[in-house]
């Protein structure tokens, strides 16, 4: 994985060096563009040239939200690279902390090995308890490479024969626990018993003794290769002494030929010769591993736990995920943009209605909510789209265009049917005469209201069911406060 890692980096770096030159627009205020941004806009130039991006949901929803750019193409294409950008620069940066954080993990995990110059395995010092040992062993003159694994438990350095006598007086030396190990009976043993030397909560030490070594040691080491098919009976001794007490009791086990394949009898030696090392050299500060078996070279190295590959994998689909998150976010904007519009849809039907029964055209009315609108937001500092779709219609109408043309398409950069519904109203008031617009834009206005009520009332209900995860959370707690106290005062 190593070798992916680096490619991804190589990666970075060329796209860096050939993103060297690029001067992306500035995405927030104050900060210049950095690496990324410039590679970022490195990537959307190399894809939009090619036309594998698709501009055209993003191209629709940035006109819905900012309504001058339809006038402008530059504009609209200022913040769509803008909005890729972003995205781009996103994706790259947690791909680029993932594959270093990756990198880092790999490195990690090969610094804290306890193996030295290929042979060698540190022991634990007094007192610091037993290591668990994950090594891998590459045998020379096989046939193809194949490597083996063993589990080994290294004992932390043992004291001297004066220390321990010491010890052993203020520790209680005895366990208790079963013997057959891996066997499914003591009537057909085939592998190593699992002779225990203490038990937990006893204060006895057992110590085994067995009528025929040659087959089963006191360590519980099998040797039954030599073994005939009918299998031979040995007599185990468990020995139970505490002080001046002494028990024992017999076990006697019936001991078969092991069902090993090559390979596996081959292992198994390797494994009797670790034991063996380990043993042989407990008092030394390091145990050297054996260098070969049956005449075949050991090359010894120790696995190690490699968790850089999932946590890349993890970093780089959340890297996916924030850029897939830009899009849903973009269609938020334009959820909220079309609510407000429907908010504000009341407010402006009775303005209309309160200038147009003051005497005004429909198209004063019309510059005069906008003129208004336009000293509030420099005040305020509020946008409302609606009113800058107002600002738009002005523009055109001083720039010669008829109001039937800029009536329909008010209702058509609205994208909304009341809106819509609004802009026929005045269309039709140009072509029939202005008799009854009062009457349609009164009549517009009451049902434009009850709209409004009803969207309350929704808006409503929604954030009530947002708010019914926290009030149950909240219960529980409640529930946990008054109960817990009971259940204590009722025990005592």
């Amino acid at each position: 994985m190593i070798i992916i890692y680096g490619i991804v980096l190589m990666m970075y770096f060329t796209l860096f060096l050939l993103a060297a030159g690029r001067r992306p627009p500035p995405l927030e205020a104050g900060r210049k563009p950095g690496l990324f941004d410039k590679a970022a806009d490195y990537i959307y130039g190399f894809c939009k040239k090619r036309r594998i991006l698709r501009q055209e949901g993003a191209k629709k929803s940035f006109q819905v939200l900012y309504p001058e750019i339809g006038e402008r193409r530059e504009r609209e294409e200022a913040h769509l690279r803008q909005y890729y950008i972003r995205k781009i620069r996103f994706l790259l940066l947690f791909i680029f902390l993932g594959d270093l954080l990756a990198v880092c993990l790999f490195i990690g995990s090969r610094m804290e090995s306890a193996l030295e110059e290929g042979r060698y395995v540190l022991r634990n010092g007094y007192g610091e308890g037993s290591r668990e040992m994950d090594l891998q062993v590459q045998i020379e003159g096989e046939g193809g490479e194949r490597q083996e694994g063993y589990k080994l438990t290294v004992e932390e350095r043992s004291y001297e024969e004066t220390a321990l006598g010491k010890m052993a007086k203020e520790i209680p030396p005895l366990l208790l626990e079963t013997i057959k190990g891996s066997n499914l009976s003591l009537e057909e043993v085939r592998s190593d018993l699992n002779l225990v030397r203490r038990l937990e909560g006893y204060p006895f030490r057992i110590d085994w003794e067995s009528d025929d070594y040659s087959l089963v040691y006191s360590d519980g080491c099998v040797t039954n290769e030599g073994v005939e098919k009918e299998g031979k009976i040995v007599s185990l001794t468990a020995v139970l002494t505490y002080g001046d007490y002494r028990e024992e009791y017999i076990f006697p086990i019936c001991i078969y030929p092991p069902e090993y394949t090559e390979e596996e009898r081959q292992k198994r030696k390797i494994y009797e010769l670790l034991v063996q090392q380990e043993e042989k050299e407990r008092s030394m500060e390091k145990m050297e591993l054996p260098g070969s078996v049956d005449g075949k070279e050991l090359i010894w190295s120790e696995k190690t736990e490699d968790s850089s590959t999932p946590i890349f994998a993890l970093i780089s689909i959340g890297a996916i995920a924030v850029y897939l998150l830009q899009d849903k976010k973009l269609k938020e904007r334009v959820e909220q943009r079309n609510r407000q519009m429907l908010l504000d849809y009341p407010q402006l039907i009775s303005k209309l209605v309160l200038y147009i029964g003051a005497g005004m055209t429909i198209r004063n009315a019309f510059g005069k909510i906008a003129s208004n609108y336009r000293k509030e937001k420099h005040s305020e500092k509020q946008f409302r789209y609606v009113y800058e779709e107002m600002l738009l219609i002005c523009h055109e109408l001083d720039s010669g265009i008829s109001e039937a043309e800029a009536y329909e398409h008010f209702g058509k950069k609205c994208r909304l049917p009341q809106y819509t519904k609004l802009s026929n109203i005045l269309v039709q008031n140009l072509k029939k005469g202005s008799n009854g617009i009062l009457d349609a834009l009164r009549q517009e206005a009451k049902s434009a209201f009850e709209e409004r009520k009803n969207m309350a009332r929704k808006l409503g209900e929604e954030a009530g069911t947002k708010l019914l995860l926290p009030m149950m959370l909240m219960l529980g707690i409640v529930m946990v406060l008054i109960i817990v106290p009971a259940y204590f005062s009722f025990s005592a």
